[in-house]
């Protein structure tokens, strides 16, 4: 797991889990109160607040991390994360300790539960950093010590001292154990779920591979085809057809070659600003001659202008596919709807390809018809290259993986949704101003 993984990790980790987040801050903050009108100690609210200081901090730092530019992300910043994370542990931990120390057996008693539930919660996180694993022994260690400490000074028999001590010592050996193999089983799962991605590109290298043989065999099977009649035929219009068969395919031959490095991210791309609306205005033209007129356009624009940073041919080719791909969708007429909206994500939104948009603001360039839809069963297989449901000849299948790939490029990413009564493709990409040209913190694309 590289260092960004590992930051995206403990942020999923502590603040993943929205409910239980809840239930454990009013659990705190509810028990501190509690806690200060049983006993009448300041230090109940103290430590309330203290713990709240050393959750903010340790939030503000992973999302600080996980907003910016993945390169700059070192094992410096894991360790980082993973110290705050044990100030986090330590600050709750300390009122628990005082708690099961005092006679009265209500308070022990509950300080003992709150221990409970931070040794079950330490185990349920399977953390993998070494020196995250070896902290929180350290700091359940401590914490058991001073209860030791404290607890056997108490007993006057020899026997219920070394009982104490040693049922402690106890807890914190299975507590060791129970961390350190928890470690071990997550390692074990990530390493099986890397050598199964490793099939799956196998899989995935060898199905491109087939893909490129049948589309370069079927271009190839043309133009030789087209050289072979050249030889017995003489008639000059003949010949000048047979011409721009070859000429054809070998085009197609190019196109297919092109989509393949733009997929792969190898096509030389130029980003410019590109204004939104003079973009689908360009779309609209190139596709006039595509869209039928059993087909009603309607056309989404905002008041404000919207600007993206993105490659010009790359990105009408892209939005010119859609279209195509729409019009294709309603043989028998429809409504096709083109659209650019900002939005700003409250939380991930899911991609195409499995991965999650960043909650910044982003332009949302929208193509929808109202179409029969993409079966379900089919969706997840719509962006995978050479991948079509059209007819042999109609489609190379690699127009929705060359706009995902085009959309990755420039940190953004492409959303699909579809039902019986149509289907929204959108591309995603981080909003810009003409004083905002460059590429923003965090969405840099990645090669």
């Amino acid at each position: 797991m590289d260092d960004k993984d590992d930051i995206n990790r403990l942020y999923d980790l502590e603040y993943g889990d929205g409910p239980e987040l809840i239930a454990r801050f009013a659990g705190v903050f509810g028990g501190a109160v509690l806690l200060f009108l049983y006993t009448g100690w300041s230090a109940a609210l103290l430590w309330g607040g203290g713990f709240a200081v050393s959750h903010l901090a340790y939030f503000l730092f992973l999302k600080s991390r996980i907003r910016s530019d993945p390169n700059c992300i070192t094992s410096r910043d894991s360790r980082v994360a993973s110290t705050l994370f044990l100030l986090v542990l330590a600050s709750f931990l300390w009122m628990p300790t005082v708690l099961i120390c005092q006679p009265d057996q209500a308070l022990a008693v509950v300080g003992a539960a709150l221990v409970g539930c931070i040794l079950f919660f330490l185990v349920r996180r399977s953390d993998t950093s070494r020196f995250m694993v070896a902290g929180q022994i350290a700091v359940v260690g401590v914490t058991l010590l001073a209860v030791i400490t404290i607890l056997v000074p108490r007993f006057d028999n020899a026997l219920a001292q070394i009982g104490v001590v040693a049922s402690f010592l106890a807890l914190l050996g299975y507590f060791a154990h129970a961390v350190r193999l928890a470690r071990r089983q997550r390692l074990t799962a990530e390493d099986s779920a890397r050598r199964a991605s490793q099939v799956q590109k196998l899989a995935a290298v060898g199905q491109l591979a087939g893909g490129v043989a049948h589309d370069f065999n079927n271009k190839l099977t043309a133009i030789l085809g087209s050289f072979e009649l050249l030889r017995e035929i003489d008639d000059p219009d003949e010949r000048e057809a047979i011409l721009n068969t070859g000429h054809m395919a070998a085009l197609e031959a190019a196109r297919t070659v092109k989509h393949l490095l733009v997929y792969a991210r190898k096509e030389p791309m130029v980003p410019v600003l590109l204004n939104c609306a003079t973009l689908l205005d360009e779309v609209i033209l190139r596709t006039r001659g595509i869209v039928t007129g059993m087909i009603e356009v309607d056309v989404r624009r905002t008041r404000d202008a919207l600007f993206v940073l993105a490659d010009r041919n790359q990105l009408l080719m892209g939005l010119t596919n859609l279209v195509v791909n729409a019009v294709d969708a309603m043989p028998d007429g429809g409504t096709l709807v083109l659209g650019a909206e900002t939005i700003t994500p409250e939380k991930p939104v899911a991609l195409a390809d499995g991965t999650f948009l960043a909650t910044v603001p982003h332009v949302a360039l929208i193509v929808e018809d109202t179409g029969s839809g993409i079966p379900a069963r089919l969706l997840p297989q719509v962006v995978e290259p050479f991948f079509t449901t059209k007819p042999v000849g109609k489609g190379t299948g690699l127009g929705l993986s060359v706009v995902m790939g085009m959309a990755r490029e420039f940190g953004g990413g492409l959303g699909i949704t579809s039902s019986p009564k149509g289907t929204r493709v959108v591309i995603y990409l981080p909003h810009r101003t003409s004083e905002n040209a460059t590429f923003a913190e965090g969405d840099r694309p990645h090669r």
